[in-house]
């Protein structure tokens, strides 16, 4: 799906952070979405948790810097981190140039359902709607 400029896959889960989650039976492949990487501009560093780290909802796990912004990733459900994309602490472009691929951050393995509200695509439309609109007012 489209929102704006930015695209948002259907099969995908979303949360209040801009990140998205995928589901692989108790794993969970979490990643930032398109408008996350937009609106933080050129990802220049990035620190992730390491893996066989216990996380628990809603605990901050990683932080990204870019050349305006300084932010942090959230653990959306508790578990515990199960993979590190390697390939992304190398070269943090990836989660600019293709957040939804290559880009993918870190998994976490959980055993529960436990954790903020995540939105479907069409639930995530209506929200950031709503979030666009602020900013919006807020430029004028």
């Amino acid at each position: 799906m489209k929102v704006g400029e930015w695209h948002f896959p259907d099969e995908l889960l979303y949360d209040e952070h801009h990140q998205w989650l995928k589901r692989e039976g108790k794993t969970i492949i979490i990643g930032l979405t398109d408008y996350g990487q937009y609106t933080r501009g050129d990802i220049l560093y990035l620190n992730l948790p390491e893996s066989g780290t216990q996380v628990k909802a809603g605990e901050a796990v990683g932080s990204l810097e870019t050349g305006k912004w300084v932010g942090r990733f959230y653990a959306p459900q508790t578990g515990e981190i199960c993979a590190v994309n390697a390939e992304v602490l190398e070269s943090t472009r990836l989660i600019n140039q293709d957040p939804y691929g290559r880009g993918w951050l870190f998994k976490i393995e959980t055993h529960s359902s436990e954790g903020p509200m995540l939105m479907t695509v069409e639930q995530l439309k209506e929200w950031l709607d709503v979030e666009l609109a602020r900013e919006k007012a807020c430029d004028v």
